[in-house]
């Protein structure tokens, strides 16, 4: 038995598994906006890394864009090694390689635009989100998640910790977006959770005693507007193009 295998085999519920894991949340909302899009969609995976929603596009024309600079974390951070792990990180096969802000592509190229846990890691996002709008054609759609607060990593490329609902509403209605819809993932209480769960993972139970009352008061709290309001993973965003 390994030395967290008393984590491993915890039996916890998928309601649970969300709390503690907001990619499940994110993953259940990606692919079900991709999954919506009709078939021969031109879509733009952008910045898409190991590229680990291109399964869920067989039915459309996938396309994908990266730097692929990215190999370990320069900076470190409590309880856990780099992204990629020692290998390194692994890109997908890129169609488009180099800034994400100014693609080599012509206006109005792409039904769609895929973009996911990305602006954080770029030095200019606003310029990001006006490249999508040029790319897309007119009520073409766009799919975004990024962190609303999140812990460092993929170092060096680590620009920002989180972005605003406010932002999103500003910034897409600005650019010439409609039918914004933005939620957010997971709220205050199921952070908490998370962060101590983490603690528990990496640190181990003997050194996280004293979290075991806080990890089951938040674990079993619902979530509130108000909470959601204060605090959250992340928020998911669809817009069209005007």
């Amino acid at each position: 038995m390994g030395k967290f295998s008393w984590l491993k085999n915890f039996q916890i519920t998928r309601a649970f598994l969300r709390k503690v894991d907001n990619q499940a949340v994110r993953e259940d909302f990606v692919r079900e906006q991709i999954g919506a899009l009709p078939n021969g969609t031109r879509l733009l995976d952008a910045g898409c890394g190991s590229q680990r929603y291109k399964k869920y596009c067989e039915h459309l024309q996938y396309f994908a864009q990266d730097f692929g600079q990215y190999k370990n974390d320069d900076k470190k951070i409590l309880g856990r090694g780099t992204v990629g792990g020692d290998a390194g990180y692994k890109y997908g096969k890129l169609d488009y390689v180099g800034d994400i802000w100014k693609i080599s592509e012509l206006d109005n190229t792409f039904d769609s635009i895929l973009c996911t846990e990305v602006l954080e890691h770029i030095p200019y996002p606003n310029e990001t989100l006006q490249e999508f709008h040029r790319l897309l054609k007119p009520g073409g759609r766009l799919i975004l998640t990024a962190p609303a607060n999140c812990l460092r990593h993929m170092d060096p490329y680590y620009f920002y910790s989180g972005f605003s609902d406010r932002y999103y509403e500003h910034m897409l209605e600005k650019l010439g977006f409609d039918d914004i819809a933005i939620t957010a993932n997971g709220g205050y209480y199921s952070w908490l959770t998370s962060e101590i769960w983490r603690h528990l993972r990496d640190f181990g139970i003997v050194r996280s005693l004293p979290l075991i009352p806080a990890f089951i008061y938040f674990a079993l709290k619902t979530e509130t507007k108000e909470s959601i309001d204060t605090l959250c993973f992340g928020y998911h965003v669809a817009a069209i193009k005007k």
